[in-house]
């Protein structure tokens, strides 16, 4: 199982107290390690080198998991370093998170985020790419930009499917993500991502950022857990000799899809059973 990079011990469940004390304590925690690492990005980062800058991004990335209380277990064997097209199933910024917590990268995201408060200020700092979704223009952008980072050794991290999910589904994949993979003939790894609330073995409904919900609400969400796990499953790498991007955006979809119908099949219980309360005074479900 992942370890974070700092461990914050967690209060006992079973204590109703002293966990609703420590659940107070998580905005105040977020802020000030939100607040440490804009003082990382701004005084430090421009002195730091591009391996170093990824430390900075992991260990934050991963203290912000433990602050959260959202553990990370993780099935297969992490890549080693290097160039590569990171391609994983959307269900909420905790992915961003995850993600950067065990694969150092470069993100493509949504123009969006980079206009959140703070945020979308951190995305721009740690290189993200945006793109705006129905321009042409901007993914030829996207795809110049994924270029880039590959020519200098870094692998880029997208979600092909352009929205987020519950995370039981899988949308279909914009090809047009894979294409600076064909360009620079480099490998695609698929990540399968799923939320589970680890008291009830279901999906965790609090996990997803979907439809309309603002980002303020999905966080509160989020907070008011402590028993979210973020799975993650390294898929097969897929090779990009003699394919273009559709037939690579068909491979690493199946792979994906093929997981999560798998994990559907083992755990068909975890779909269909009630959800109940619990004795500490949060609810499993939104």
């Amino acid at each position: 199982m992942y370890q974070p990079a700092l461990a914050l011990t967690a209060p006992d469940a079973k204590v109703s107290r002293n966990g609703h004390r420590f659940a107070m304590l998580k905005p105040l925690a977020l802020l000030l390690e939100a607040s440490r690492f804009c003082l990382v990005l701004w005084l430090l980062f421009p002195r730091l080198q591009p391996g170093q800058k990824f430390t900075a991004i992991r260990r934050w990335a991963a203290n912000t998991l433990q602050i959260l209380q959202v553990d990370v277990e993780v099935q297969g064997a992490l890549p080693e370093l290097g160039a590569k097209l990171v391609v994983a199933n959307h269900v909420s910024w905790l992915d961003i998170l995850v993600l950067q917590s065990l694969l150092p990268g470069v993100f493509v995201a949504k123009a969006e985020v980079r206009r959140w408060p703070l945020i979308g200020t951190m995305a721009q700092r740690c290189s993200t790419i945006f793109v705006e979704r129905r321009s042409r223009t901007s993914a030829r952008g996207m795809v110049d930009g994924a270029l880039e980072a590959f020519d200098q050794g870094y692998s880029v991290i997208a979600f092909p499917e352009g929205t987020s999910t519950d995370g039981v589904g899988l949308a279909a994949f914009h090809a047009n993500v894979f294409e600076g993979a064909v360009g620079a003939q480099i490998s695609v790894l698929p990540v399968t991502l799923r939320y589970v609330d680890t008291r009830t073995c279901l999906p965790c409904q609090a996990a997803p950022f979907t439809g309309e919900m603002s980002l303020g609400i999905s966080l509160r969400k989020v907070m008011a857990r402590s028993t979210i796990q973020a799975r993650v499953h390294i898929g097969d790498a897929i090779r990009v000799q003699g394919q273009n991007r559709k037939s690579l955006s068909i491979q690493a979809h199946r792979q994906i899809w093929t997981r999560l119908e798998s994990l559907n099949r083992t755990h068909p219980e975890c779909l269909k059973a009630p959800q109940a309360s619990t004795s500490v005074g949060h609810k499993t479900g939104p």
